[in-house]
């Protein structure tokens, strides 16, 4: 478990920082305190060596004197409880030496009636609280002389017990290592531990920062996470509200300069409309009376004559329907409602284009899950949006396909859906399709689904659509019953 999940997770940044120090310097005091308990414990045991090793040597020494052996033939026995005497003892020699300080009575036989050497009259005095002192100071000192003299028959006797001080060397040093050990592990343990913590700290503050980068880049479509103290939290949240305006504020900019541009062309092809369509209704007139004044006597002519002036005329509508789109677009709908049948209107929009599908090898198929599909509409302007939503259908299945019109009624709605299995659409176009002046055919003006929308919704309906490149398109118009 991370030691940031300590805290509570939305804590102040001054609280979680003073608990971490607070934990940090509770563990460091843990640590140490148990590290001196040990040192106190191996330090007592060593004290407790050191008096239990000079008891025995005076006991040695008492059975020496009062007895008829000297010391070296008391020791070293290998017996329980019998004083041992080697390298790595506390207790290394001892001495009696008379007023002349000659050895009259020694551990060792060969130094019988040698003078004491100076080297033992060197060694510093073993003194009260000199054990405990020298574990915690490290004492250099290797040897120590604890003396005492005592009267005989012979005269005065001084008693030099030389103790090693090698052991408390050795507990000083070992606790000088497991001090360094301790604080070694104690130091990584708190760098990775104050790395973790910084990293939980700091992390909020990083993810700003690149938040921050990212908006200067002109990016404001992501959020960053809100967490950390409760200061770069409520930081956070207000960096995501800013984002969230800056969001508003690109779509509105956006929305703003495509009306701008629609209301434009919108007027441009308003002018241009009212200009065209009175040319065009005298060239209409013009081929009327063309087609009865100058018709060829020959019948072929005649009727290739007819058909050409026919093509002509036919081009003269769908220009002059161009013409009234542009007009209708721009104008509140004038709604004539009456009764209707919508499947009927639907079959009557596939009669239509029934010729073209067929040339093409499309497919329409109506059906209708339920028997009452009436509503209350306007009949000319549904089957201006049926026309546009089947033609579109044909027109993106140019190697044959299925159109499937598909009727759901319900006690309030009916649901028309018009499925095509053509080459669908790419994302980008879904989200332009019921944009003014859009098209991706190259002839168009971009008016047949906003109009379409626009009946739609005027109607009180709304349109849908749902597309894959490669699959298909399905557009589902949803239209009340009765229009309000």
């Amino acid at each position: 478990m991370k030691p940031a999940g300590l805290f509570k997770p939305l804590a102040s940044f001054r609280s979680q920082m003073i608990a971490f120090i607070a934990l940090v310097l509770l563990a460091m005091a843990i640590t140490l305190g148990l590290i001196n308990q040990r040192l106190e414990v191996r330090t007592t045991g060593v004290v407790d060596e050191y008096i239990r090793a000079i008891t025995l040597a005076n006991d040695v020494l008492y059975q020496s004197v009062s007895g008829d052996k000297y010391l070296y033939q008391l020791v070293n026995l290998g017996e329980a409880g019998n004083l041992s005497i080697n390298s790595e003892s506390v207790i290394r020699h001892i001495l009696v030496v008379d007023e002349a300080r000659k050895i009259v009575n020694s551990t060792e036989f060969k130094d019988l009636g040698q003078q004491l050497s100076p080297e033992i009259s060197a060694l510093p005095p073993l003194q009260k609280g000199d054990i405990k002192e020298d574990v915690q100071a490290g004492n250099s000192n290797q040897q120590r002389t604890m003396s005492y003299s005592f009267d005989t028959d012979k005269g005065t006797r001084t008693v030099y017990f030389v103790i090693s001080m090698n052991r408390l060397q050795r507990v000083k040093e070992t606790a000088d290592r497991n001090r360094l050990i301790a604080a070694s592990l104690l130091g990584v343990l708190l760098l990775v531990v104050t790395a973790l913590f910084s990293n939980r700290l700091t992390r909020p503050i990083s993810d700003l920062a690149e938040g921050a980068r990212r908006v200067a880049a002109g990016n404001v479509n992501f959020q960053v996470p809100v967490k950390g103290p409760e200061e770069v939290s409520a930081l956070s949240v207000t960096f995501n509200e800013m984002l969230a305006g800056l969001r508003r504020n690109n779509e509105l900019e956006e929305e703003l300069q495509r009306s701008e541009r629609s209301a434009v062309v919108g007027r441009l092809a308003s002018g241009i409309a009212h200009e065209i369509r009175n040319p065009l209704n005298f060239i209409n007139l013009s081929i009327d009376h063309l087609r009865e004044a100058f018709a060829p006597a020959n019948p072929g002519q005649s009727a290739q004559y007819k058909h050409i002036l026919t093509t002509i005329k036919d081009e003269l509508a769908r220009l002059n329907q161009l013409v009234s789109d542009f007009l209708s677009y721009g104008r509140p709908a004038k709604l004539k409602l009456r009764d209707i049948d919508a499947r009927v209107l639907a079959e009557e929009v596939r009669d239509l284009v029934a010729a073209k599908a067929d040339e093409q090898g499309v497919k329409i198929v109506i059906e209708s899950n339920g028997a009452d599909t009436r509503l209350t509409a306007d009949a000319e302007q549904l089957k201006t949006c049926f026309s546009n939503l089947m033609i579109n259908a044909v027109q993106a299945m140019p190697g044959g396909g299925d159109l499937d019109v598909v009727l759901n009624t319900n006690d309030g709605h009916i649901e028309i859906e018009f499925s095509d299995t053509g080459t669908g659409m790419l994302p980008e176009t879904l989200e332009q399709i019921f944009e003014p002046y859009y098209s991706t055919k190259e002839t168009g003006i971009g008016l047949g689904l906003p109009l379409t929308k626009k009946i739609i919704e005027e109607h009180g309906g709304q349109i849908e659509v749902e597309s894959e490149v490669g699959i298909g398109t399905s557009f589902i118009v949803t239209l009340p019953r009765k229009t309000a």
